[in-house]
């Protein structure tokens, strides 16, 4: 995906680095950066592709080395709460971080595919008509490469994958509006008293484990699964496949319903199937002035002690300003590096990592 450049100051901040460690890093790693045309002076402009290219390097350079690979999906059970936003710009900060991550869309609604820049609804046909790559066209979904999806012959992952901001950026596995039929596979499964939420957390331990050659997931450090809000059989078995459940709530306007349910169903997933992931909670759209939203921490924190994390992400128009105007093709922590709201994301994902105790 293309997007506007980035000058070494934005670099800097993205990566969390000194203007002066940017310079000798990119030309250490040989990293073909573009110059300011003009008579002016030849300011670095930096693609996307150029920072995640450079944010690998120096993952290398540094010998950043994960102790421990994870999955986690980003779940409430209630719409509004910033679920896919969270999840689209913390794929997208993680490997900034020097983690090789793959984010996947669980939802036919296709939110998180499309804040990548994909559409979902689009033909190839369609797209040479509007004269659009075909690139951006979702061909296949998650789905997909379930064998409980019958098709003549199942999809590589390579032919699944978008990289919408080149190989060392996030991954994604896109969805569209036929994932839905997953749901009804599912459902015919339980009938049959075949416990289909089981399929996917069997899917991903073959395919991390090497047991499937054809679909290698070993190379990642972090597997995310933005989750529909729906209890259906699909998000169940994203929770079963999880090591974590990264739980968004909104404080103006939180119920205690919302995480009391979810507490819920992680419970009854251990009853019944002796497994479930450990609960995060986020607290989103965070105001610290107002007495409402401090009664709401003290009620979470009281009930969920171990759950909650210690960063929170504020309420912010800066968001709505990124996902309504046509001057940015990215998620807000990319688009506007210096913005609180980009500072607040990119502390929460360092929380996460130490939470997980993925570094």
């Amino acid at each position: 995906m293309s997007s506007k450049p980035f000058k070494v100051q934005a670099v800097a901040n993205l990566l969390g680095i000194t203007v002066d460690a940017v310079r000798r890093d990119s030309e250490e790693a040989g990293i073909q950066v573009a110059r300011q045309a003009g008579d002016g002076p030849k300011t670095r402009l930096f693609t996307i592709q150029n920072i995640y290219e450079l944010a690998a390097f120096r993952a290398k350079k540094t010998l950043i080395k994960p102790k421990k690979k994870v999955i986690m999906t980003v779940y409430a059970p209630k719409g509004g709460v910033g679920k896919t936003t969270i999840a689209s710009n913390l794929s997208s900060i993680f490997p900034l971080l020097g983690l090789k991550t793959l984010v996947i869309d669980l939802d036919f609604q296709a939110n998180l595919s499309m804040s990548f820049g994909y559409d979902a609804e689009m033909t190839h046909e369609e797209a040479i008509e509007v004269n659009k790559p075909v690139e951006t066209c979702v061909d296949f979904h998650f789905g997909n490469l379930l064998p409980q999806w019958q098709q003549s012959t199942t999809p590589s992952l390579d032919s699944v994958l978008k990289k919408p901001y080149g190989e060392f950026g996030p991954h994604l596995i896109p969805a569209e509006v036929s994932l839905d039929r997953l749901e009804a596979l599912f459902t015919l499964d339980a009938i049959m008293s075949k416990q289909p939420e089981l399929a996917i957390a069997k899917f991903l331990h073959e395919g991390r484990s090497g047991q499937n050659v054809n679909l290698d997931l070993s190379q990642y450090d972090i597997i995310i699964f933005d989750a529909p809000p729906a209890k259906n059989q699909t998000t169940r078995g994203a929770l079963l496949a999880s090591d974590f459940v990264l739980a968004p709530v909104s404080m103006e306007k939180y119920s205690t319903k919302s995480v009391s349910y979810l507490s819920k169903v992680l419970s009854e997933m251990e009853s019944s199937l002796g497994k479930y992931p450990e609960l995060i909670i986020l607290g989103n759209f965070f105001d610290a002035t107002r007495v409402r939203v401090a009664a709401q921490v003290l009620a979470l924190t009281n009930q969920y002690k171990n759950a909650w994390l210690n960063k929170t992400i504020g309420s912010s128009e800066e968001f709505k300003k990124v996902l309504s105007s046509d001057d940015y093709e990215l998620p807000l922590a990319l688009a506007k590096p210096s913005a609180q709201s980009a500072l607040e994301l990119r502390s929460v994902a360092q929380a996460l990592i130490e939470k997980m105790g993925i570094l």
